[in-house]
């Protein structure tokens, strides 16, 4: 008797300790794909988050893995700065250590009538209002990104701004600017 007890009561207690997806944390510049550690997930899927960037000079894919939240998967974006047109997507997955299929890129370029101060590196230690650039698609915010870096042999900052969705006002959706992020603005566009 006293063991079939004891045999429940650890039935239980890994009962109630619930199972743990494993999904892989890492990221990459100008790639599709990455590889890290497993590391247990408690929300319960595993995502990529795709980040594609044009400019006139070309086009590069960054991601990004890591433990998401439902509310997270299928989230898109996109922003507009200098030359520059950035799109995101995130798409998951729920088995362990799962990779999320790569999506297709759907762009709307189609002007919606908002504006917003652009700013880009490397001479945008302040941003000039008059210099306005066109938003498009479901671009309905202004945001202005503010980084720092403070070297040992060097100091300075610089601005990125212009046109994009809610979801892309967040410093995290330009991570491959290493520096110390500052401050994020984002208000509502203009006509």
């Amino acid at each position: 008797m006293r063991s079939a007890v004891g045999f429940l009561c650890l039935l239980s207690a890994l009962v109630s300790t619930g199972y743990s997806l494993s999904c892989i944390e890492c990221s990459a510049y100008n790639s599709a794909s990455c590889s890290g550690p497993s590391v247990p997930c408690a929300s319960g899927l595993c995502a990529s988050s795709f980040i594609q960037e044009s400019s006139p000079v070309g086009s590069i894919m960054q991601i990004k893995r890591f433990c998401a939240a439902k509310t997270q998967c299928g989230e898109t974006g996109s922003a507009t700065y200098g030359y520059v047109r950035r799109h995101m997507i995130n798409s998951c997955c729920d088995t362990d250590d799962c990779t999320p299929e790569v999506p297709k890129f759907v762009r709307d370029y189609k002007p919606n009538g908002f504006r917003c101060t652009n700013c880009f590196p490397p001479n945008s230690e302040e941003c000039d209002p008059a210099k306005r650039i066109g938003c498009s698609g479901g671009e309905d915010k202004c945001f202005i990104h503010l980084f720092q870096h403070n070297g040992i042999d060097t100091e300075f900052a610089f601005r990125i701004g212009g046109c994009a969705t809610e979801s892309m006002c967040q410093p995290d959706k330009f991570s491959e600017y290493s520096y110390e992020e500052v401050s994020t603005t984002c208000t509502q566009a203009t006509q």
